[in-house]
């Protein structure tokens, strides 16, 4: 009898051991499988990361260069007022011409801010002057 029991009691140390083991695999199965997702999503982050840096840099290198050309065009701004400014204190008959007052249509003209697109510009028209077909000529 006693040894029937050592028997069942080996026996159920053994089944108890298969469990663990059993139970210890799948978690490490588990473990795995959650490591490789972690790495995955890490180097989708990576990517992710790279590929804003890499925008931000040309971005950055646009910016720039968009910067370079502002300037650029404010110092030919600055020269060409220079100039005009040069030429009506120099030359009488460009003063002359600088003071003459502009024709009642281009003051006008003057008087409304720049049309920013198709909307802005169809709102400044008059409704009772319908526009004339493109290419009819020249109406005076």
């Amino acid at each position: 009898m006693e040894l029937i029991v050592k028997s069942l009691i080996s026996a159920l140390a053994v089944g108890a051991l298969c469990l663990v083991i059993y139970v210890q695999r799948d978690g490490l199965t588990a473990a795995r499988e959650r490591a490789e997702t972690a790495e995955q999503i890490t180097r989708d982050r990576d990517g992710t990361i790279k590929t804003l840096t890499d925008a931000a840099a040309r971005d950055k290198k646009a910016a720039a260069k968009l910067q370079a050309a502002r300037d650029n065009i404010a110092a030919t701004l600055t020269e060409r007022e220079n100039l005009i400014e040069r030429l009506q204190h120099d030359d009488p008959q460009v003063r002359n011409w600088a003071d003459t007052p502009l024709p009642d249509a281009v003051a006008r003209l003057r008087e409304h801010p720049a049309a920013t697109g198709a909307d802005a510009y169809s709102q400044r028209l008059p409704s009772d002057h319908a526009l004339s077909v493109a290419g009819g000529g020249a109406q005076n």
